[in-house]
């Protein structure tokens, strides 16, 4: 392939933001490289692709492809059918794009994506966002041409360590720079104070429940702290039910979803959420400090294996939701927030953690792929 010949690219991955941003990371990426670069995105209907990606302009297909469940039910049975009728699907739309380069960056709409480029004889590579990598990227990872890791300890999955290649995991474009600029604006934006100590919450792109559950036990803990304020993402399904709680609690901010995280990671001295590998990465782009739950239902519990790695860097508290009890939450949140040198500790350990060039190394490394 030559520079100047038009650059095809599918990008296949999706349910979560923790597989989509990374694709669009990559995307926004290789757009600076090549301007004229031509993008499909593979998704589902149901996944947050399907609200995401149309509002920024992306071409979205969507295929009928499921996950399997983790417990005994009929619907698994229609799975090698829905995968099946996938793949089929993704065939014919390579004959009509023609990519030269798959890019699956996990979850199980990246299966039949990847499946189709192997059998074509296309083109494919692997963006593994977590510390242990989820089941289509272990199965597929020996046939894929590049396999590009967040974290060197998940190497051992992959058995062609000539084509892995630990890069770290790409972050929005949009995180800015977090000035005390910024900072004001972010305050304005949600009627805050620009000069308190704002714990950020958030449980990813649905919303946590227990998270929620343990921040409402400790509203009246968390009010009592001099200088705190709280901005909150609750999940979309969570809001209307939590919306009451701010009612004359001026240093409370609720919201159902947080379009802007730049914005709000600007905003925050301290962070209280799950340990996404995308979240984990943002953190530490942003120096920020946090307080990990893990989700403990994520496949093969990927999400304590990242916040492990976050914690033992210096960067976070790590509490197992097994462990999560209101008592010691406040004490370490109390902590954090009357501690603005533990706070900048943590927040150097972080930056220490980011990789700032994922996203153009794995640019420049699948243009090089494209030229052999």
């Amino acid at each position: 392939m030559v520079d100047s010949e038009p650059l095809r690219l599918v990008f296949a991955g999706g349910g979560t933001g923790g597989h989509l941003y990374p694709a669009l990371a990559l995307a926004e990426a290789f757009a600076r490289q090549r301007p004229q670069v031509q993008t499909l995105f593979i998704g589902t209907a149901q996944g947050l692709e399907s609200r995401v990606l149309p509002k920024l302009g992306h071409r979205l297909e969507v295929v009928p492809v499921r996950g399997l469940l983790r417990k005994l039910t009929l619907s698994n049975l229609m799975v090698p059918v829905y995968l099946l009728q996938s793949v089929r699907q993704c065939r014919k739309l390579f004959r009509e794009f023609q990519p030269q380069l798959v890019i699956g960056t996990g979850g199980y709409v990246s299966g039949p994506a990847l499946l189709a480029a192997w059998l074509m004889g296309r083109k494919f590579v692997i963006q593994e966002q977590n510390n242990y990598p989820g089941l289509v990227n272990r199965l597929l990872g020996g046939r894929a041409h590049a396999v590009f890791l967040s974290f060197a300890e998940s190497r051992k999955y992959f058995p062609r360590q000539e084509r892995v290649h630990v890069v770290g995991n790409p972050v929005r474009s949009q995180l800015p720079e977090r000035t005390p600029a910024l900072r004001a604006a972010a305050a304005r934006a949600w009627q805050l104070d620009a000069n308190l100590t704002t714990l950020l919450v958030f449980g990813g792109s649905q919303g946590a429940r227990r998270l929620n559950e343990v921040i409402t036990a400790l509203l009246p803990q968390l009010a009592g702290i001099n200088g705190l304020q709280l901005l909150w993402a609750t999940g979309p399904a969570h809001f209307e039910q939590l919306a009451p709680l701010a009612a004359g609690a001026p240093r409370l901010r609720l919201v159902p979803y947080i379009e802007d995280m730049g914005l709000a990671y600007a905003l925050a001295d301290f962070v209280l959420c799950r340990a996404g590998a995308s979240t984990i990465f943002e953190l530490a782009a942003c120096g920020l400090p946090a307080v990990l739950i893990p989700f403990p239902f994520a496949t093969a519990d990927h999400q304590t294996f990242n916040a492990r790695a976050m914690a033992q860097a210096g960067a976070a508290v790590m509490i197992l939701e097994k462990d999560l009890q209101v008592e010691s939450l406040l004490q370490t949140l109390h902590t954090l927030a009357a501690d603005a040198g533990r706070r900048a500790e943590m927040a150097a350990a972080a930056k220490r953690m980011a990789r700032p060039r994922a996203a153009q190394d794995i640019v420049e490394l699948c243009l090089q792929l494209l030229k052999k």
